[in-house]
């Protein structure tokens, strides 16, 4: 009897999956995670680092969702970790692997923000990088994260948020925390905030939530920069994984990384990498649609995800297509359906009067007004609304009912598909919706337009009737995931958010011209020079091979991978002419709103530089990295010679120098001509060690340049193209490096790739002439280098380099320069550390530029009329007390007479910030 009752008692896995108690018992457990979820959010207080132990829930959920889904498998024939880069390669050392450089990097990271703060942590990061760059060695798709993590990462939040619209959008992020309302946003003095969706605000207040740091008013917790910008560069760098990714499976692994290389080191990237605007939230989940749409067209119609094997189990892009979709659409549907239900004296014993937790249930109730601020000057008062569609099935339950009924259905068609090009179109479509909750219907119409486009151009129609692109359940997937905010707004707020959104903000910027200004087609074309420095130079040549080669070059191509090479530059062209003429075509222009058509721009020219560098036979690590280190410092070392013998290079003017003649003193200071001459020969020596590395490397069995060998040509035609281009670059350079008497000076056209305001004021004491003449003249350079076939790799990867260098410089020390000119981060740390308690205010007077909100939780009393009868009668309610002003330097003087006989007293200078001015003076 014992026997028998043991031979038939359940084991925990079976060959095909876990047993059916194993099942149950992760079912249950997923249900668990998910009812935690639930609570949280309909908790009545908020739980410190919530939004970590939320995604901890939702991670939980899907294990849950895999199991009753019988997605947990113990394949036999599935990879194991140690068969993938994860592990160490045959040859490679165990340490030198990501499964131990990864944990130590990120542990690392980890330990110095927790215990040592921000200040430490840019060069815990560095050191981070350093060791995954050991494992990035070997492993291109980690070369390209590392490379652009150390572009993007060290200094990402060691400089203030930029006025007025880093602020604006943190504010409006600061009051979701505080107002504990994820639908409708609030901004301080103007009320509702309708005029961008919803993805940057919740992006960054999670990110804000899981660091656990505080957002209540009058906190002023230190490194908010460092959570608003984390979810901008996290879509950065995944953008630039997703164009390697794509074109290393269609084309090349070399490929794939000079194409990522060439957009991360573009000016408009990288520098909108280091904006929490809503630019890279667009544009990275644009291209990562893109390059999912490419893989998905192009990828054999049968081939099956390779699972593997993590611990018993085998995963595969299946369920990374399931997980994708479920932490996108559950947390929405989980919190519409808690608008109707508060667990009231529940989590930590909550805020209510309930002696046990219960579950209160109740029509859908939010907030005006600013949390915590009720009686501050500029504010509202706080009193309670209710939604502006009152039937029943509006409600956010009923709501939720029907998203929820939308994500079954999808989850359910990916129970069984592990076709990869089906799964590339699930993933392409849920990007899609993304992209519409970062920007709006641009986010799913250029993907789209572009899809429709490259059916057209590539004859693959077969694909739309056939099914393939699963156009019907797509839809579903954009709608369900990308709409559930728009509709629970339109429901609370009605049409006066459709109208602000929909027709204001959409259809009125790209018809009658909303703010910014109007230009012609040349007014993109321009900025591209800018925003594509130095890889301007190649764009027209990049085009011309899309236009005019039918067949890309490569000896030995079978006729389908010929076929898609040619039909993928027929997708990029394409990508790039649709955005480019889009936006061209609206009235309502900015500099940066060309920024769509960046992507498929260098996605061109990365193609463009693989065929440049021809077949090479394989090399040594060690020659390898050599070559790595002499292209980036021969035209670093070039750079600062040339620049050195310009001026002065570091372009800050000392104090003791007077503003009339800051004008003039980089110029007049440049370095000894020795040093310099030193600095060029040196660079030179290193340029020409990497040209003799390289023709040593070239394989003579193979082509040597993006056209037939022997075809003189079309040598020609390169090298007509590389003059014609090292043509553009000088005029390019010269616009940067050059104060002509038109504005702006030369050296602010990088910053207007991203701020709004134009006319802003330029800081006599930087000047960047010299460094950006020496950039600029490497640059062309190394273009004309490009026109000798027997130097062409040399300066290719110098070029490479180069660029590297010049974003590097742009971010660590352009930016961080600028910076205080332009935010208001380190006048509102001044206020906090010279006031003796928070009795002594902050007043912002006549101006309205979103720092002083941020940057105080909106504890800040605002007066912007021109009259001053407000501000009047509040100083004399306020008679005895200290009080400290921030405004604009050009109305000091107006400020003191109202003050007067008082004694204002400035506590910083024009040095320190040339637009705003803190004073304190005694009421």
């Amino acid at each position: 009897m014992t026997d028998e009752v043991a031979s038939e008692a359940p084991t925990l896995t079976s060959p095909d999956g876990p047993s059916p108690r194993l099942r149950r018992g992760l079912s249950a457990f997923g249900f668990a995670c998910v009812t935690g979820v639930f609570v949280l959010m309909a908790n009545d207080t908020q739980l410190q680092h919530g939004a970590l132990f939320g995604f901890l829930l939702m991670l939980g959920a899907l294990v849950g969702l895999f199991a009753a889904m019988g997605l947990l498998v113990s394949d036999p024939s599935a990879r194991s970790l140690a068969q993938t880069s994860w592990s160490a390669f045959e040859g490679e050392p165990s340490w030198a692997a990501p499964r131990v450089t990864a944990p130590i990097a990120l542990g690392l990271v980890a330990i110095v923000a927790k215990t040592l703060g921000g200040y430490v942590l840019p060069y815990a990061i560095l050191v981070a990088l350093a060791l995954l760059l050991i494992s990035a060695l070997r492993r291109p798709g980690l070369f390209v994260f590392v490379a652009g993590s150390a572009l993007y990462l060290p200094q990402l939040g060691a400089y203030g948020l930029w006025d007025p619209w880093e602020t604006h959008y943190g504010e409006v992020s600061r009051e979701i925390l505080s107002r504990d309302d994820w639908i409708s946003l609030w901004w301080a003095q103007d009320k509702w905030f309708w005029s961008k969706p919803i993805l940057i605000f919740w992006s960054e207040a999670l990110t804000w939530s899981a660091a656990g740091i505080g957002f209540r008013p009058d906190t002023h917790p230190d490194h908010t920069e460092w959570v608003l910008r984390l979810p901008i560069y996290f879509m950065s760098i995944t953008g630039l994984l997703s164009v390697y990714a794509g074109i290393a499976r269609v084309w090349s692994k070399r490929a794939g990384v000079l194409c990522a290389l060439v957009l991360g080191t573009t000016p408009y990237y990288a520098m909108l990498t280091h904006q929490a605007i809503t630019d890279m939230p667009s544009v990275a989940n644009m291209t990562i649609a893109t390059m999912l749409l490419l893989l998905g067209l192009f990828e054999d119609p049968e081939r099956r995800a390779q699972p593997v094997r993590i611990g018993r189990f085998a995963f595969s892009a299946q369920h990374a297509a399931i997980a994708l979709i479920v932490l996108i659409g559950l947390p929405q549907v989980l919190y519409l359906a808690t608008r109707n239900v508060t667990f009231v004296g529940g989590l930590f014993g909550g805020s209510g009067e309930a002696r046990f937790p219960a579950f209160a249930w109740h029509r859908d109730e939010f907030m005006f007004g600013s949390a915590f601020n009720p009686d501050v000057p500029g504010n509202f008062g706080i009193h309670g609304e209710t939604p502006a569609v009152a039937a029943l099935w509006a409600q956010p339950l009923g709501q939720a009912l029907a998203w929820l009924c939308g994500l079954a259905f999808i989850v359910w068609a990916l129970r069984r598909e592990t076709r990869l090009a089906q799964l590339y179109m699930f993933a392409f479509y849920a990007f899609c919706a993304l992209a519409f909750m970062a920007k709006g219907i641009p986010g799913f119409a250029l993907p789209g337009l572009v899809a429709a486009l490259v059916l057209l151009a590539t004859r693959r129609f077969s694909m739309l009737w056939n099914g393939q692109l699963r156009v019907a359940t797509g839809m579903l997937i954009v709608v369900t995931l990308g709409m559930p905010w728009f509709v629970a707004m339109y429901m609370r707020h009605g049409t006066a958010f459709t109208d602000r959104i929909l027709i204001h903000d959409h259809i009125n910027r790209l018809t009658s011209g909303v703010h910014g200004d109007n230009g012609t087609i040349q007014y993109f074309i321009e900025q591209l020079g800018y925003g594509m420095f130095p890889w301007i130079a190649l764009l027209p040549a990049a085009l011309g091979s899309w236009l005019l080669q039918k067949t890309p070059a490569g000896e030995g191509l079978s006729d389908e991978a010929a076929r898609v090479r040619r039909d993928t530059l027929f997708m990029m062209g394409l990508w790039f002419a649709t955005a480019f003429t889009l936006f061209s075509a609206m009235t309502t222009k900015f500099h940066h709103y060309i920024f769509p058509a960046v992507p498929p721009a260098c996605v061109l020219i990365g193609l463009f530089l693989d065929r440049m560098l021809g077949a090479v036979q394989e090399s040594t690590r060690k020659r390898e990295i050599a070559g790595f280190a002499a292209a980036c410092a021969a035209p670093l070392l070039l750079v600062l010679g040339i620049a050195g013998l310009r001026g002065d290079v570091r372009g800050v003017v000392p104090k003791d120098v007077s503003v009339l003649l800051s004008s003039t003193w980089g110029p007049s200071h440049p370095w000894p001509v020795f040093a310099c001459v030193a600095l060029i020969v040196a660079g030179l020596g290193l340029f020409a060690f990497l040209v003799k590395s390289t023709r040593e490397q070239l394989d003579t069995h193979g082509p040597t340049s993006a056209t037939p060998a022997r075809d003189r040509f079309a040598q020609a035609g390169v090298a007509v193209a590389m003059l014609g281009g090292a043509l553009i670059t000088s005029f390019v350079g010269r616009d940067m490096s050059w104060n002509a008497k038109e504005q702006p000076p030369g050296s602010e056209r990088l910053i207007h790739l991203f701020v709004y305001n134009y006319t802003r004021p330029w800081p006599d004491q930087l000047d960047y002439r010299a460094i950006l003449g020496g950039f600029a003249c490497v640059a062309v350079l190394l273009t004309l280098v490009l026109s000798a076939e027997a130097l062409r790799r040399a300066a290719v990867l110098s070029l490479v380099g180069m660029a590297f260098t010049f974003i590097a410089w742009s971010l660590d020390v352009y930016m961080v320069d600028l910076a205080p000119h332009w935010s208001q981060a380190e006048l509102v740390d001044r206020y906090y550390a010279e006031r003796k308690s928070a009795k002594e205010p902050l007043v912002a007077w006549q101006m309205n530029w979103k720092g002083e909100n941020f940057y105080t939780g909106n504890r800040v009393s605002v007066f912007v009329d021109l009259d001053n009868k407000a501000i009047e009668a509040w100083v004399k309610a306020h008679a005895g007390t200290r009080a400290f002003f921030v405004l604009e330097h050009g109305r000091l003087e107006r400020l003191k007479r109202m003050l007067a006989p008082r004694e204002v007293k400035s506590l910083t200078t024009m040095r320190d910030c040339n637009k705003f001015v803190l004073v304190v003076a005694p009421l």
